[in-house]
């Protein structure tokens, strides 16, 4: 997995979803509720409800102009999707708290000119309050990608102080709460 996905899934702490119709429906009902997603749309309340309905048998699916629609909608509108769907009291204690990083996969810090690549090498770092709240800033604006460059930055400034990282075919990314920056940061 890339290091974007990573960090997404790090968000939501599981597996990204695979991005279908209906998911970017319930993501653009979680961002704007019912009737403002359906004023987006150009649809009724009740057709929106049609397409996201419990059951999947009575659910129907929106027509090729709607579905492009949708897309064009949850697109446009990525940046308070994430922010609305990323869980709330997460983000908080992660901005409070800092975070602790672990990765493992072919990591490599460049230090002087010198590469020190490994095929499978594991890091974890706790990183600050306000490193956190940088990453999940950049996540929330700019997306995964953009929260990739932050956390490299982060490990150069407050784990290793590295030139780059390169943190390619991760075999395992999870970042949870630190301890360390608790209260006597």
């Amino acid at each position: 997995m890339d290091l974007g996905e990573a960090i997404e899934r790090g968000v939501r702490r599981r597996a990204p979803r695979r991005i279908t119709v209906y998911r970017q429906v319930k993501d653009l009902i979680k961002t704007y509720g019912e009737r403002d997603t359906a004023q987006r749309l150009g649809v009724t309340v009740r057709t929106l409800r049609a397409w996201v309905h419990p059951d999947r048998r009575r659910r129907r699916n929106p027509r090729k102009a709607n579905r492009d629609r949708i897309s064009a909608e949850h697109q446009r509108n990525a940046r308070d999707v994430r922010q609305a769907t990323a869980p709330r009291r997460r983000m908080k204690r992660l901005s409070s708290k800092g975070m602790r990083v672990e990765i493992r996969g072919a990591v490599s810090p460049s230090l002087q000119g010198k590469d020190y690549s490994r095929p499978n090498r594991g890091i974890l770092a706790d990183l600050p309050p306000e490193a956190a709240e940088n990453i999940m800033n950049a996540y929330f604006e700019e997306g995964p990608e953009a929260a990739a460059e932050a956390l490299k930055e982060a490990l150069s400034e407050w784990y290793l102080p590295a030139e780059d990282w390169q943190l390619d075919d991760l075999t395992e990314f999870r970042f949870t709460e630190a301890g360390r920056f608790g209260d006597d940061f």
